[in-house]
């Protein structure tokens, strides 16, 4: 779920790539060292790092927040379920199982179009425990399947399919808020400060929206950008870019992927007396 932690945690991320972006262990775009956090910052630690010259980027949430829920929270696909890492291979009355075992993932087998035997492969499976499980499944129905290592064979069958499935991921937003984000610019002199807030702030305004760590996106929004010069005389400058964030607080969930599919045909004069004729499973 997108939590206000999400929010701050992804600021700092992208103020960080605009700083320093050849990354952290070069020198920063603005020349001067530059330290990025969530919260507000300690006393001790800003004074030492003004006094070294270092800039302070920190990023606090205010207290202002809207609720802007206007969505059903309906269940949509996030991630789509992953190419199964199982195999089957089909050879009139025998299904030989392959590949390698990955979890979560499910194995079936449809015997005669007519019923469908489905397993929940476990970490330690094998092709051949994968092929045990599933003839321990026909077995019900067809007394006569047997198993041989990774060989699965159903005397008398007329048609078999194999098949294996992976799980998707989806989600659902619960509501919707917009929260307003003080971004801190604090420097030891008002030239510094503004350099900072020149780098800083138009890179923040050209984004629409932020990535957020559940896979959905924050539309960022420039609020105003009040600025502080009355601790001078602790060579402390300081100047705020003020955004908010609209982002949605949801819910997510494992769905696996269906390979057996159930379809009942019914028939009947009227749908009150309809009857069950056949059930295809495909």
């Amino acid at each position: 779920m997108a939590d206000l932690s999400d929010v701050e945690n992804a600021l700092v991320s992208i103020i960080a790539q605009v700083f320093y972006p050849a990354g952290t262990g070069q020198p920063s775009a603005l020349g001067a060292a530059v330290r990025i956090y969530r919260g507000w910052p300690s006393k001790p630690e800003l004074e030492a790092d003004l006094r070294a010259g270092a800039v302070n980027v920190s990023v606090y949430a205010q207290n202002r927040e809207r609720v802007v829920t206007r969505f059903q929270n309906a269940w949509r696909l996030l991630t789509g379920p992953p190419t199964p890492t199982v195999t089957f291979s089909v050879s009139g009355q025998t299904v030989t199982i392959g590949g390698t075992v990955s979890v979560p993932q499910n194995a079936a087998v449809i015997v005669n179009g007519a019923a469908g035997y489905s397993y929940a492969l476990q970490q330690t499976d094998t092709p051949t425990t994968i092929a045990t499980a599933l003839a321990a499944l026909v077995v019900a129905d067809h007394p006569e399947a047997t198993s041989a290592g990774p060989v699965l064979t159903v005397p008398g069958a007329v048609s078999l399919v194999g098949r294996a499935g992976t799980f998707g991921t989806s989600l659902r937003e619960l509501k919707r808020q917009r929260r307003d984000i003080q971004i801190a610019l604090w420097a030891n002199n008002p030239t510094l400060r503004d350099q900072v807030a020149i780098l800083l702030d138009p890179a923040l305004a050209a984004m629409e929206f932020i990535p957020l760590a559940d896979g959905t996106a924050g539309r960022l929004v420039y609020v105003s950008s009040p600025h502080d010069d009355t601790v001078q005389k602790e060579i402390l400058y300081r100047r705020n870019l003020i955004y908010s964030v609209e982002y949605g607080t949801t819910q997510t969930r494992s769905d696996a992927q269906i390979i057996v599919p159930v379809v009942d045909v019914s028939g009947g004069f009227r749908r009150s007396t309809e009857t069950l004729i056949k059930t295809i499973v495909s």
